[in-house]
């Protein structure tokens, strides 16, 4: 019975002091720093001192962990969390705009092949009109020159590929190192497909 009473006599104190803070709440009185009430529809700007602000304390020096990953991530090292930056070349791994203006180089140079195939190629005899799915493998070595590898038509067409491989190989763009997390050069073995008709 005391127990039952005990247990009863705090949820009732609990639920009384809960129902006060929500009265509180939802009353519009807030309590502040300086012990004064906000209420609902008082203007602020009467109850802040706005004449003095703390500045925000800057941190001198960057912690190992954040720069190293600031580092890894960007290749900027940084002289303080707050500021200044000196490029230094460092080691990211294959940055986005490495990639994309990998991408975009070599799409413009294969568009340019494929116009002059269309030109000068697709009007002979020995291409028989239709659709042709073209996939060139190519590789992106560590110096950025680049390898054209085997060139897949389909259907198959002998004297298509012959073409495409001629062209390819000359002029090929020398692309970007791509970087692994170590900061050394790897080769990249990539695939690109087109696809070229003849009506």
């Amino acid at each position: 019975m005391k127990r039952t009473c005990l247990i009863l006599l705090t949820f009732v104190s609990l639920n009384a002091g809960a129902q006060s803070l929500k009265d509180l709440l939802y009353s519009g009185k807030m309590k502040t720093d300086s012990n004064t009430v906000v209420r609902k529809g008082d203007d602020l700007k009467d109850k802040i001192d706005t004449s003095t602000k703390k500045p925000v304390p800057v941190e001198k020096t960057a912690p190992a962990a954040v720069k190293d990953s600031v580092i890894k991530k960007t290749g900027i090292v940084p002289d303080s969390v707050s500021g200044i930056s000196t490029e230094t070349p460092a080691a990211p791994a294959e940055p986005v705009t490495t990639t994309k203006d990998n991408n975009k180089r070599w799409k413009e140079f294969v568009d340019t092949v494929i116009g002059s195939i269309k030109a000068e190629v697709l009007s002979s005899k020995k291409i028989k009109k239709g659709d042709y799915s073209i996939l060139i493998d190519y590789s992106i070595n560590t110096d950025g020159s680049v390898t054209i590898g085997n060139i897949f038509i389909s259907p198959e067409s002998g004297y298509l590929q012959e073409q495409l491989k001629e062209r390819l190989g000359i002029d090929t763009p020398k692309l970007n190192p791509v970087v692994n997390s170590g900061g050394t050069a790897r080769k990249v073995n990539k695939r690109y497909s087109v696809l070229l008709s003849k009506q």
